[in-house]
This record gives C-alpha cells, structure tokens and sequence, in this order.
C-alpha cells in the first residue's frame, strides 16, 4: 500500500507554547526532533498495517521542521514552502491508498485549545459551503477530490472534536487535552509514541474500507480577514505592514488584508465587511486559491509570531522531562530497527 502522511506541529507530543513551533526559537530544535518522534511512530504503525511505500509531507511553517536523518529509512520526506502545489499535501496525488494526518490543532477562534489557528494567524475563519472547518478538513476534502480516503488523524481534543464531522468514522489518536492557548495536559511519551503507532497499524490496516470524502460541488470558500489594518491590526503586525510584504505599488490609504487579497486575486469578491469568498466547479481549484491567497500574508505572519508575538526571555518547561522520560525524542531506535 502507498501511504501518504502529513505532519503538522503544533499537534505535536508535549508541545504547547509558540516558542517550540520556529527556529531560532529556544523550544524548537528539541521539538522538531520529538515532531520527527511522532513521525516515526505513525511510520512503524502503518508499516506493520501493510505499508510498503510511504511519503511524509512537513507541513508546519517554512515546512523545512524534521531532519531527513531523523525518519525512518527508506521513507521519501517532502520538504520547503516555496516549491508546492498543495499546502499541507506536497506531492499528494491519486496514486496513494490513504492518507494519515499527524500532529494537527484547532481551528482558528479556539481560544482555550494549543495555538489554534487555520493555516495562519490571518485568516480568522475558513468556511466550506457555509461550514467553518479546521486544516483537517480542507486537506481530508483535497484527498477525497482524488478518491483517496484520510484514515486517522492526530492531536489534541479539539482539533478532533471539530474534525470529526468531515473525517467520520477513522481512527483517532488524542495525545493531550488543551486547556488553553499554551497550556495542556499531556500524555507521557511512551503511551504517545505507542497510541500513535497502534491507531496509524489500525488505519492503514482497515484503510481499503474507508470512504473518500469529497467536497460538494460548486464548492464556495468563505474566508474572514482584517478590514481595517489600524483598527483591527492582525496579530503581532505593525498597521502598515502589508507595504513591506506586498508585491507591487500601492498607494493611497493602507491596505488591508482584505484590500490586499481583491487586489492579487481577480475571481474572488468581498459579500460583506472582512470576508472575502470564491467559488470553484472542483475543490483541487478550490484548496489552490485558498493556498494563494494564504502566501500574500504568510510570511508576514509567521515573522510577527516570531519577532513580536514569542517571548523566548520568558520561555521554560519545567514539565517536559517527566513527559519524555526516558523515551527517545526521535524514536531513535526505529532507525536502525
């Protein structure tokens, strides 16, 4: 079977804070190996379901997070932001058997779950057909486009929660309860590790009876931005950033995120004050335009978050290493198993 997996990291075993999601960050290098741990877990487990060729897609951030010598052997890592077609799903196509969601979180307006957001801290809300719908979703709707079904799904309780109404009937693996923004409670690593490696056997084991589940079409997006750059400025930016992001000469008032999204993408229209919303005849077209309109306030985004919204002065987990233990981060062992 040809399995493709897509991780995530805020979704990640022990992970709570901002500070663990970005290099440069003091969390992340110990998080990108325990985000390369869970990988690995996921891989042994759909391995031992009948897997023989495996894609891992990063799908955090620059996308650049797990280390290449960090994975399993013999399992092709997709890798990078600026060379994909498909946000999450580098390299998806119909070819796979199943897909298997990794280390995913709550949507955008979460506010009690672990740094809930929908693909960036810029858009407020996605909806599909009228539905709001976290990263899961949009990604098990992209599968579903190519008859291939999502069979598992990983994270904290939330992003389950509202997952479920899409994803159905598939095989969960909860590895914390939120309890707030930067706050969990946690499994220790090993019940982690194992819970993820027996949910992704299970999975992949029952994929050829799971259902694809494609989007119904026409399928309109509906998506929630700023409005008004100063008096609803987007999280950690300055009023007139967009003019140090934006691709071409603006002039007049300052843009917002709204103003910049008509302005780069000719097929989408504003219905009302800090929505913007397009229709497509195919859901691929759909995922795309989404994707599109995501990098012209990307990199702002995630530079803020660091640069602004981090507080790594501040940063300590005094709770982590009774969470690992003496589990290996990286489930080294799986590298030479």
């Amino acid at each position: 079977m040809r399995i493709f997996i897509s991780v995530d990291m805020e979704g990640t075993s022990g992970l709570e804070r901002l500070e663990e999601i970005f290099r440069g960050l003091p969390g992340f290098d110990r998080f990108r190996g325990l985000m390369a741990g869970d990988a690995n877990a996921v891989i042994r487990g759909a391995i031992e379901g009948g897997a023989d060729e495996i894609v891992v897609s990063d799908s955090h951030g620059y996308m650049c997070n797990i280390r290449p010598d960090d994975l399993v052997p013999g399992v092709q890592l997709k890798r990078g932001q600026l060379r994909r077609q498909w946000c999450q799903m580098k390299t998806f196509d119909s070819t796979f058997d199943a897909v298997l969601l990794v280390g995913y979180h709550a949507k955008a307006g979460t506010a009690e779950a672990i740094l809930s957001h929908t693909w960036i801290t810029g858009f407020l809300d996605v909806r599909v057909n009228g539905r709001s719908v976290p990263e899961p979703s949009l990604n098990t709707f992209l599968a579903g486009a190519s008859g291939v079904p999502v069979v598992m799904l990983s994270g904290d309780d939330a992003v389950i929660e509202q997952s479920r109404p899409v994803l159905g009937d598939i095989q969960y693996a909860q590895v914390k309860t939120s309890t707030g923004y930067t706050s969990g409670d946690h499994l220790p690593l090993d019940e982690s590790r194992e819970l993820l490696r027996r949910t992704a056997r299970d999975a992949v084991a029952g994929a050829r009876h799971q259902l694809p589940v494609p989007c119904e079409l026409p399928v309109t997006i509906e998506l929630d931005l700023s409005a008004d750059p100063v008096g609803q400025t987007p999280l950690g930016a300055r009023p007139d950033d967009n003019l140090r992001f934006v691709d071409r000469r603006w002039d007049g008032e300052l843009p917002s995120d709204v103003d910049i999204v008509l302005a780069t993408h000719p097929q989408v229209t504003s219905p009302r004050r800090g929505t913007v919303s397009f229709t497509c005849d195919d859901f691929p077209t759909a995922y795309a335009t989404l994707h599109s309109i995501l990098m012209e306030i990307y990199e702002r985004d995630i530079e803020n978050l660091i640069d602004v919204v981090a507080t790594p002065e501040t940063y300590e987990r005094t709770d982590l290493d009774e969470i690992i233990g003496g589990h290996s981060p990286t489930e080294a062992e799986a590298l030479t198993s």
